[in-house]
């Protein structure tokens, strides 16, 4: 007796579908379907699970940032600048919003030298051999895209780092000392000047986003209290 082959496209590889040979029986003498194993060498769906960043690439982050404290304490014993002074805290955080706009600016050029480059090469080489049919393929794609996504991770880190250190170093060059600013006592010296030229490194290394997402809240109360009953 013959058999017949099916095949059901999913995605983009071709999955078989087992065939099956009838046989006679079943009280109504409908032919009951006998399920035959499907052949091996069918490629079928693949997926890798994406991994957290590399250990380096959180022990460089946080080196970097800690090392932009330490540098914020040499210059604030060496030379300590005088304080940068506004009253208005949407002035502040509009301040803090340009602070991390510049720094992000200024490191894009160098984001080209970060980690992802060769993985990212590779997924896309995987990609092609996928569209064009090259055994094996989705089985790399699933694997370079996850390694794409760990990299990804990594850069970020380092990127974070790298921001925060240079943040650090310009908000104690320049006395832009956030915690200090937002202290409705001009001569509040609650923590060390160091420490706050790293909180505010900190908050301006975390980029653009996270601040605006701060000045619609505070934007939000403050339409939200000045709304009449």
């Amino acid at each position: 007796m013959a058999l017949v082959r099916r095949t059901v496209a999913t995605g983009r590889a071709a999955v078989p579908v087992p065939p099956t040979i009838p046989a006679q029986g079943g009280s109504g003498g409908a032919p009951a379907a006998v399920p035959v194993p499907a052949q091996p060498g069918h490629e079928m769906a693949a997926a890798a699970p994406s991994r957290p960043a590399k250990p380096w690439g959180v022990v460089a982050g946080l080196g970097l940032a800690g090392l932009g404290g330490l540098a914020a304490w040499n210059m604030n014993e060496l030379a300590p600048a005088s304080r940068f002074q506004v009253s208005d805290p949407m002035t502040i955080f509009a301040a803090l919003f340009v602070f991390a706009a510049a720094v992000e600016r200024v490191l894009e050029p160098f984001t080209r030298w970060m980690p992802g480059r060769r993985e990212q090469e590779r997924y896309e080489k995987a990609v092609a051999d996928l569209d064009n049919g090259v055994p094996g393929a989705m089985n790399a794609v699933a694997h370079y895209k996850a390694a794409v996504d760990r990299a990804r991770a990594t850069r970020g880190l380092l990127m974070w780092g790298v921001a925060t250190f240079a943040a650090t170093l310009l908000a104690s060059a320049s006395g832009f000392y956030l915690l200090r600013m937002l202290s409705a006592d001009p001569g509040w010296d609650g923590v060390a000047v160091w420490a706050d030229a790293l909180v505010t490194g900190l908050v301006v290394g975390s980029g653009t986003k996270p601040l605006h997402d701060i000045i619609n809240r505070v934007q939000h109360s403050s339409n939200v209290t000045q709304t009449p009953l």
